[in-house]
């Protein structure tokens, strides 16, 4: 059996590439999937993680030229980690965010219930791309632009700082229920601020590309249980990491 000793957790080592900088809760560091990449693969050899999550050992197995092939029985996970490995253009991005109606979004009165973490004006514009995005799926129109304005959405729905669509709450990788928020707002003093969703997903954007971006083809990404993946063959994997699923 061979060992492997190193040390990933001081601040210098955790500075990864910027691709992987979307919050998910319990993640592990770019530096884990790398060390192990790096020592027990050669390029092209096929890297796998069963439960990945937001995506760090795909996208770092990518960024090193191996194949991929990642599983997730959560959908979001997929959502999260493909846009990643077929990056747009930030002018493209910029370009597809001018088409959304931002005006038209009509909140329902479910939608209206998160009006503790938004301002109204806020829900209508991500109510409007929520819609838009639908409607060009169901065209046939979704593209790899439209799975990463999605992706960059998803990920700036709530947090705790001025770069989330949301008032100040709970990190992003946590979530509070509508009673919960209510309750920080109140102790805090505070309401929804207007945020320009548009400015934001661009915002974010330029900071998940500012390293150079990826045009990976060589990955195949499921959403499944990880005890019955026929899609993979027997013995094409080369290397496994990952870590074990949540049980909650």
């Amino acid at each position: 059996m061979r060992y492997f000793v190193n040390e990933f957790w001081t601040n210098a080592q955790r500075a990864g590439h910027a691709l992987h900088e979307i919050s998910y809760r319990a993640c592990f560091k770019p530096q884990l999937p790398e060390f192990f990449i790096d020592r027990l693969t050669e390029p092209s050899d096929a890297v796998y993680d069963p439960f990945m999550g937001r995506g760090t050992t795909p996208i770092q197995a990518a960024l090193m030229g191996r194949r991929v092939f990642g599983n997730d029985a959560n959908p979001m996970s997929i959502m999260m980690t493909r846009p990643r490995l077929n990056t747009p253009e930030l002018c493209d991005i910029e370009s597809r965010l001018g088409e959304v109606p931002w005006d038209a979004g009509e909140p329902t009165l479910g939608d209206q219930n998160f009006g503790v973490f938004f301002h109204p004006a806020t829900l209508c514009q991500i109510v409007a791309l929520r819609s838009w995005l639908s409607e060009r799926e169901e065209a046939g129109k979704f593209d790899y632009v439209d799975d990463w304005i999605r992706l960059v959405a998803m990920s700036r729905l709530t947090g705790h700082s001025p770069g989330f669509f949301s008032v100040y709450t709970l990190p992003p990788n946590q979530a509070a229920s509508i009673e919960s928020q209510s309750r920080i707002n109140e102790r805090r003093g505070q309401t929804p601020p207007k945020r320009d969703v548009k400015a934001l997903i661009l915002r974010k954007s330029r900071s998940l590309l500012r390293h150079v971006g990826l045009s990976y083809s060589q990955f195949d990404l499921y959403c499944c249980d990880s005890r019955n993946t026929p899609e993979i063959q027997t013995d094409s994997v080369d290397l496994v990491v990952t870590s074990p699923p949540f049980l909650d």
